[in-house]
């Protein structure tokens, strides 16, 4: 039995999102580059700043995944078992 299949896709979505959002800021920072006009460090600030949220974010949504899977886990379950 695949116990868990959507909320270790939803994890993993998660990880590859924050991931890919700190790969954007290394490139940007060590390269120095300007994107739109707009420097590195306000690239830097802006992910210190909203780090606490998007971490937030993927830590509940994998823990929401969970919970319904438990849910509908447990009510399909026969009554006597």
């Amino acid at each position: 039995m695949n116990t868990y299949r959507w909320t270790k896709r939803v994890g993993l979505a998660g990880i590859a999102f924050l991931a890919a959002i700190a790969v954007f800021v290394t490139v940007v920072s060590i390269l120095n580059m300007r994107v739109a006009g707009i420097y590195p460090e306000a690239f830097r600030l802006t992910a210190m700043m909203t780090a606490p949220f998007t971490l937030g974010l993927v830590a509940v949504s994998t823990l929401t995944a969970a919970a319904v899977e438990t849910l509908l886990r447990l009510k399909r379950r026969p009554a006597g078992a």
